[in-house]
This record gives structure tokens, sequence and C-alpha cells, in this order.
């Protein structure tokens, strides 16, 4: 695999605070190198003063991360002073470096009181490989796996190995688990989809690399048709991407991290190994598909809602203005009115006639508001907004029919017509003519139904598309969901299937590394209470035992 042996995982400032003499205060100091009395034993036993001021810093540092260190006496010299000053009061010793052999033998007993062990390839290597393989399957970060191989090495007391042996060993680890995921992408993969992505890397194919890693900045109908493009492209390979990645059983931190070395390569990607690239372009189809359906939602949204807030605004706009000019029209009406009580007029006259001499002073329109004025109604908002949306006929048909054609919805209980009425209406909106031709009643209020029929009671099938669209965005809050847009679909969507639980609950929570998950309640809570009490009387013991030797210095000290 294209991996370097060495993966960088900590910063030079990261590994200078792990791997270098902690930087105590004086509240450091005195917690670190208090001794107990079997550690004050160990460090009197010593015959070189030195040496033994240097075991009670080395045991602090250990007590503060069980890391073996080789510190020059310049570098720790005031922890050395606050030793020979405080824990161990002398004379103090003149600079000197512990040998390799020096240094090993009091992390012998440094190990020993601590109840440690000092990391050994041998010993441990195999050990830590297979955790660090097992915890690669949630997350191969190596960040992630570094953290992890401390954590396996703080549970197993075992000191954490030098820098360069973790890098080593978590460079194979991640190398070998996709080397294992390659190999099984070359066995499955289909040689169609191989040819595609080998398209994409070469920049061969219909939608250019650069085409795909773009997306939209805004809602706007030029940006959100970036993510049109996307979806439309790579649509019909979805169904074999999603049924690969789901035989990989890869993690959502995995998914994630392998699709971001797409972005992390850019053009260098075609160096990877022609493994590695099928592995990162398939992450990253899956994640660009997420994400074009997610903004593709949200524009749905958005634009219904910014439709029908200007449907609004305009339709309060409208009445207003029909108000004032129906009061500065009612010296037409009264012209109106006295063509019933004008005696030129021929009673045989058809109404017809005088209906339209009454329509030439004033039309028909002018002549309701006028009518709603004398009896202080006002217009209805409704119908003005529904005139609003009967202007949007371009927005209707074009970026937003095809958002929507994007999207597939689920109803609860509530909502399972109208999750129906919007399957159906994305049959035939995608059918030969492209037209909606049926609707489903049964959705319309009794206050809608003034607006989406006409006097013969036949629904109006343009406004019941708007109105369909106008039913969405409010009721994505649960009562209807997007399946395969995690943004919006069910909330137990993310849970293990119930069966599947209570087939397999011991093996799920022995996958999950926590332990104590799968222990019984009841045990597990009374061995922690053992635990604690015991801890509790030890280190009030402790305590006491220290005052009570302070004491006895203070005493010998004191003339």
């Amino acid at each position: 695999m294209a991996f370097e042996e060495r993966v960088q995982i900590l910063s030079e400032a990261e590994q200078d605070e792990l791997y270098g003499p902690p930087a105590f205060t004086s509240a450091d100091q005195r917690f670190f190198f208090s001794l107990n009395d079997k550690e004050l034993a160990i460090a009197k036993s010593l015959r070189h003063r030195g040496q033994r001021y240097m075991l009670v810093v080395l045991l602090g540092y250990f007590k503060a991360k069980p890391v073996v260190l080789n510190p020059g006496f310049h570098q720790i010299k005031q922890d050395l002073k606050y030793v020979y000053q405080t824990v161990l009061p002398g004379p103090g010793c003149r600079p000197f470096n512990l040998t390799p052999k020096e240094n090993e033998r009091i992390y012998q007993r440094v190990f020993q009181l601590c109840n440690y062990q000092r990391w050994n390839v041998k010993d441990h290597g195999a050990a830590l490989r297979d955790y660090l393989s097992q915890q690669a399957r949630a997350w191969t970060a190596p960040r992630h796996l570094f953290d992890a191989a401390i954590e396996y090495c703080s549970g197993q007391k075992i000191a954490i190995p030098a820098y360069s042996t973790l890098q080593k060993i978590i460079s194979q680890v991640v190398g070998d688990e996709q080397e294992h995921m390659a190999a099984h992408l070359e066995r499955a993969m289909s040689r169609g989809l191989k040819q595609a992505l080998a398209e994409l890397v070469n920049g061969t194919g219909p939608l250019p690399f650069r085409q795909l890693r773009q997306s939209a900045r805004n809602f706007t109908g030029t940006e959100l048709e970036k993510e049109l493009i996307v979806y439309r492209h790579i649509q019909h390979w979805m169904p074999e991407v999603d049924l690969l990645l789901s035989t990989l059983s890869l993690s959502q931190k995995n998914l994630q991290h392998l699709a971001e070395k797409v972005d992390y390569y850019g053009a260098k990607l075609k160096r990877q190994t022609v493994g590695s690239q099928w592995l990162y372009l398939l992450c990253y189809l899956q994640t660009r598909w997420q994400q074009a359906l997610e903004r593709i939602a949200d524009g749905f949204v958005h634009h219904v809602r910014q439709t029908k807030q200007k449907a609004k605004d305009y339709a309060q706009e409208a009445v207003f203005k029909d108000w004032q000019k129906a009061a500065k029209n009612v010296s037409k009406a009264a012209e109106v009115l006295h063509l019933f009580i004008d005696d030129s007029i021929d009673l045989q006259l058809p109404f017809a006639t005088v209906r339209q001499q009454a329509l030439s002073l004033l039309t028909k329109r002018d002549l309701e508001s006028v009518c709603l004025f004398l009896n202080e109604q006002r217009r209805s908002v409704d119908e003005a907004m529904w005139q609003y949306c009967d202007e949007k006929e371009s927005l209707r048909k074009g970026l937003l029919r095809e958002l929507f054609l994007c999207l597939r919805f689920e109803g609860c209980d509530g909502t399972q017509h109208l999750a129906a009425a919007l399957a159906k209406t994305q049959n035939e909106l995608n059918g030969q003519d492209a037209q909606l031709q049926t609707a489903d009643t049964r959705l319309l209020s009794k206050k809608s139904r003034e607006f989406l029929l006409d006097g013969e009671g036949n629904i109006l099938i343009d406004r019941y598309e708007w109105f369909l669209y106008q039913q969405i965005p409010d009721r994505l809050n649960g009562q209807l969901t997007l399946p395969d847009i995690t943004k919006y679909r069910a909330l137990d969507a993310d849970l293990i299937d119930g069966e599947h639980w209570r087939k397999n609950k011991y093996t799920l929570l022995q996958q999950s590394h926590f332990t104590k998950l799968a222990e019984e309640p009841e045990k597990l809570i009374k061995q922690m209470a053992m635990e604690l009490d015991t801890r509790l009387y030890e280190v009030g013991e402790y305590l006491e035992q220290d005052y009570y030797r302070q004491l006895d210095e203070l005493s010998v000290n004191t003339p």
C-alpha cells in the first residue's frame, strides 16, 4: 500500500510533551514526589546519593505519565533540588547523568513499585497489534490508533513504547487493514464500476473529478445545479457502491476518514495504488452522494418556504392596494348603480346589454372590490397567495420539480397518505408524459378546497402540486422522513434492530470494548462499591502514616 513506514502522528511539540520530562508546579511536586513507606525504603537502599534523588524524580514522572525517560541533569535540576531539600533531606549532589545501565536498574525498581512492565516487542507486540486491528475497524485514523495504544498499555500496566515503535506498529495495522479491504473490492467490484472509477481518476469520464468535488455554496438555482449534476451522474452507481461498502462493514468514522483522503490527495490521488484509489473513491462517492442529497433537500425546503413567505407578503400588499383602489372607485360605482334608475334605458333592453355598459365603467374585478369595500370586507389573502404561486410556474416546473424528484419520502402513522401521494406524484412526473395527472383529494382541508377546486369540483392540478410541496417542510420534524439523508431520517434509523440486538447482545457488547456493559449490573455495582471502600481506606491510611512520618522528621530536625 502507498503508506509511509512511519506515519506522522504527533507534532514535534506533542512528542516533546509526551516523551519529555513533565513541568511540575510546586503542588505537582508535593503530590508526585511524596513517598510511602515501601517507596521510601527502596529509595534509601541505594548507596549513591544522586541515584536516590534520581529514583524519586523518575518515580514521580512515571506516576504522572508511564514513559521511560533518560533526562539530563540540567533538565530536571529543579525537581532534584526539591527532592534533596524536602523528600530526602541531604546535602544535594554534583551534576551527573545516568548511564544506560543505571537508568535501567532504576526503572526496574520503578516498575516494581508501580506494578508495571517494561515494553517488549516480543512479549507485547503481537497483542497490541491485534488490539489495534480491532480498533481500526472502528476508525483507522492514526491519532485514534495512537490513543488506543496508550489506553491499551495503561490497561495492561505496560510502559508506553517509544514513539517510533508505535509509528511502525500503527502504520502496519493501517496498511494491513486497507490491503484487506482493497483485496475484497478487487474480487467483488464489477468491471463497469472499476472502469468508471479509473475514468474519474484520469479525468476521461463524463463527470470530471474537479466537477465532482464542487459543491453548492448557497441555495441559488445555479449553485444547486452543481448538486443535481453530481446526483444525475452517480445515481446509477450508488446501489453497487452501497452494497460494496456494506460488505466491508465500515464504521461512520472510517467512512469519513477514508473519504477525506480524496480531498487530501486531490490530483495526486492517481499516485496511490489502484486498490487505495478504489477504496478512497467509493467512500468519497457515498459521502458526496449523501452531501448532494442533503443539500438538495435543504435547497428544496428553502425555496418552498421562501416562495410561501413571498406569496404572503405579496398577498398582504395586494389586498391593501385592492382596498385602496376600491375606495377610489366608489364614485364610479355610483355611475353603475345609476344605470338601474336611468329612465332613458329601455326596460325591454336585455340585461346582458346593461351589464356590458356597467363593466365598461368598472371591470368585473374592480366592481367586486367595491362591493366588498361597501360591505366592509376585504379580499381573501389566501386567494392572493395562490395567485402569486400561479405566477411562479417556471419555478415549480423547473428547479423545485427537479429537486423534488431526487428525494424519497417515508411517512409515519399520521402521514402515510401524504407519503403515498408524494410517491405517486414522483412516478407520474418521472413518466413518459412528465405531467401530474391525478390528485388525492383526501389530503385537502375544507379551507384549501376553496382554492384548489374549480367551480365544477375539479382539482386545479398545478395548484395541487404547489400544495404538496408546501406540506413537506414543516413535516420534516419526524412526521415525514427522508431515509436516504442522515439529517432528515427517523431517529431510530441509527439504532440496532431489536431482534438483532436480542440475538447478538453479548457479541455486540464485546465488540464495543466496553467490557463492563456485558456484566450484570448488580454484581458490577457491588464490585465497584467494594473497590471504592478499599481505595478510600488505603488513601486514609496513607495520609495518616504520612502525617506521623512528617511529625517524626520534624521532631528529629528541631534542636
